[in-house]
């Protein structure tokens, strides 16, 4: 039985934002030796924008 239904409307709980920006610094770093001469910050920036 469904006793609640809960919706987050982009930054009610989860700050969205922050959340993609910490799954790709994860993604970065466990895949370090995959990378060639990508930074950081260019990964952000190709999957942010």
């Amino acid at each position: 039985m469904i006793k609640a239904v809960m919706f987050d409307l982009d930054g009610t709980l989860l700050d969205r934002d922050q959340s993609v920006k910490l799954f790709i610094d994860e993604q970065y770093n466990r895949f370090a030796q995959l990378k060639d001469n990508v930074t950081k910050e260019i990964m952000l920036n190709d999957i942010w924008n």
